[in-house]
């Protein structure tokens, strides 16, 4: 193999082969480096992200031993793409005109995602993440549990609005409350919980539930500090080579850069 005792960037395994290398395992162990700085060496075992004429293309070369797909995968299909980005640009556009509810854009969407070809009904349903709905389900139950049993209104007296009758520390502190839940739990779990407090927050303050709301969205999509706090941050752990600290080394900063930029410009946008 003309790439063996190259690294993957100077021996442009993307341009020779056309396809990239996502991670690579050698000896049994998968190296914890970053990819383009890995050495090549015989018997190294590679994960690649391909088109579908790959394994005809390289099934019989000389370079690779062995050529397989890796099992449930899915190509990305690239020749409707357009089409794939009209529905979604017409969805939005629905919905942002308020044309349609969310419901109704999203179900034609998908309907025109079917009948176009863009997807299959078996890609589909495969494509459902239950767990995703499990939580957001059992969410909104602890959601409702925290609004009814008076636990919203002890947050917001408490944590929210103590010491202070000012709403723009309240959204300061209502940042952080959900940025620290958004940490550790999924960003959906995070809304659906604290979203009883923020609506007990604005009512104690007599101001309007907007600059709450919106600070609420932002900050639970505030996923930066550890790798468990959505899906993306562990895709990238494992082939990244990064540890739990580089989250909160680089995602900390980032949260509170994040809350200075939302507490500054929320109150702008939709004031109290």
């Amino acid at each position: 193999c003309p790439l063996v005792r190259k690294t993957i960037r100077d021996g442009r395994f993307r341009t020779h082969y056309n396809a990239a290398v996502v991670a690579v395992a050698r000896g049994g162990a998968h190296l914890q480096q970053k990819v383009g700085d890995i050495v090549l060496e015989a018997g190294d075992t590679l994960l690649i992200d391909a088109a579908d004429n790959f394994i005809e293309q390289q099934r019989y070369s000389k370079d690779f031993l062995l050529v397989s797909t890796v099992k449930n995968s899915q190509t990305v299909r690239h020749d409707r793409s357009l089409i794939a980005l009209s529905i979604l640009f017409l969805m939005v556009s629905a919905v942002a005109f308020q044309w349609l509810s969310m419901l109704q854009a999203a179900m034609l969407a998908a309907g025109g995602m079917l009948l176009s070809g863009c997807t299959t009904g078996a890609i589909a349903r495969k494509s459902i993440d239950w767990q995703v709905l499990v939580v957001i389900g059992a969410s909104i139950a602890i959601g409702t549990a925290v609004q009814k049993s008076g636990l919203a209104d002890l947050v917001a007296n408490y944590l929210i609005l103590s010491g202070s009758e000012q709403p723009n520390l309240a959204l300061v502190k209502l940042f952080l409350l959900t940025a620290l839940f958004t940490a550790v739990l999924s960003n959906a779990a995070a809304a659906v919980i604290l979203f009883p407090v923020a609506i007990a927050g604005s009512e104690a303050l007599g101001v309007s539930l907007m600059p709450f709301v919106v600070t609420l969205m932002i900050s639970a999509s505030a996923s930066f500090a550890t790798p468990i706090g959505y899906q993306t941050n562990l895709m990238v752990m494992g082939p990244g080579g990064y540890r739990f600290s580089d989250f909160l080394k680089i995602g900390i900063p980032m949260t509170l850069v994040m809350g200075v930029i939302v507490s500054f410009l929320v109150p702008l946008i939709w004031p109290f």
